[in-house]
């Protein structure tokens, strides 16, 4: 009978020292000698603290760094080839728009072309009508020399025995041909105040005279015949058009009505006489201001230049 085994025997069969390492399998528990760390002991997976384990640990890096470049959607986008095939229905692509003819298009410049030149036409035809009939020259009087009145004749149909011509000069005055009437002092207020008197100036009714520079007399005449009718009222409705003040005057051998008064230029105070028959009349005014009226040197110069410009027909 066999000998059962003894208790100092070594229970392994392997002969190895009892006293060496075991290994440990993962998953078993460790020898008794080493006691199980408690549950949560070790640091998280997160942390950056190598704590006091020997094994790799998760590094967090820093978000500081360089990340990819998301693109904003404005570029390029890649183009999806379309599958082989028959591709479904859709609209036709529309053809180049119509244009107008190549004779219309020429055709409206060409008309403005002759509409604008036919009003630049119309214009000039008119500014020359009216330069013709109000006159031109130096003298206000259209250059004409025949010495006639523009209207012979009167409203009522009789002839006038008069007419009115002013010359290179009249009164001892010489023709200020430097001026003309149109642009002189006293002209905007006498001729007006004439046209308010309803006879037409003669042709050669308008005239500067000047003793200048031997005396300051710088005068305007403005003259003309026709239907006068009573002198008092057409020298009443002859007045300029700021006149002031005024009285009678002698008309001269030559009879009629004559009057003098004051009219205003801007801020400064002019003087003029007048005469008027029943078919003639005749305004002498001062192109130069004065502080006191001027009626009786005024009144001679009227006289004067009156035997010049006025004779029987």
């Amino acid at each position: 009978m066999a000998e059962p085994p003894r208790s100092d025997t070594p229970d392994s069969a392997s002969g190895d020292d009892p006293n060496a390492p075991q290994i440990v399998e993962e998953g078993y528990p460790p020898p008794d000698g080493d006691p199980a760390a408690s549950w949560g002991g070790s640091p998280p997976w997160w942390s950056a603290d190598p704590g006091d384990g020997t094994g790799p640990q998760i590094v967090i890096r820093d978000a500081s760094g360089g990340h990819p470049a998301i693109p904003d959607g404005t570029g390029p986008l890649p183009m999806i080839p379309a599958p082989p095939g028959p591709q479904p229905p859709g609209p036709l692509p529309l053809g180049p728009l119509p244009s107008a003819p190549a004779g219309e298009s020429k055709r409206i410049p060409r008309l403005l072309l002759v509409a604008g030149a036919a009003g630049v036409g119309a214009v000039v035809l008119m500014a020359g009508v009216l330069a013709f009939g109000s006159g031109g020259g130096g003298n206000g009087n259209g250059g004409r020399g025949d010495g006639k009145d523009a209207l012979t004749t009167t409203a009522g149909g009789g002839a006038s025995e008069k007419v009115i011509s002013a010359g290179p000069s009249a009164g001892g005055l010489r023709l200020d041909v430097r001026t003309s009437p149109q642009v002189s002092a006293a002209y905007p207020f006498v001729e007006r105040a004439v046209e308010t008197a309803g006879v037409p100036v003669a042709v050669r009714g308008r005239a500067v005279y000047t003793e200048e520079p031997v005396r300051p007399i710088n005068l305007l005449f403005v003259g003309g015949t026709g239907r006068v009718g009573n002198p008092a009222d057409f020298l009443q409705k002859a007045q300029p058009t700021t006149f002031i003040a005024g009285q009678d005057a002698d008309p001269g051998n030559e009879g009629g009505k004559a009057v003098c008064g004051t009219f205003a230029v801007l801020a400064e105070t002019h003087t003029y006489c007048a005469w008027a028959t029943e078919d003639s009349y005749g305004v002498v005014a001062s192109n130069r201001p004065s502080i006191n009226p001027r009626f009786t040197l005024m009144a001679e110069l009227m006289r004067r230049i009156r035997k010049d410009v006025e004779r029987p027909r």
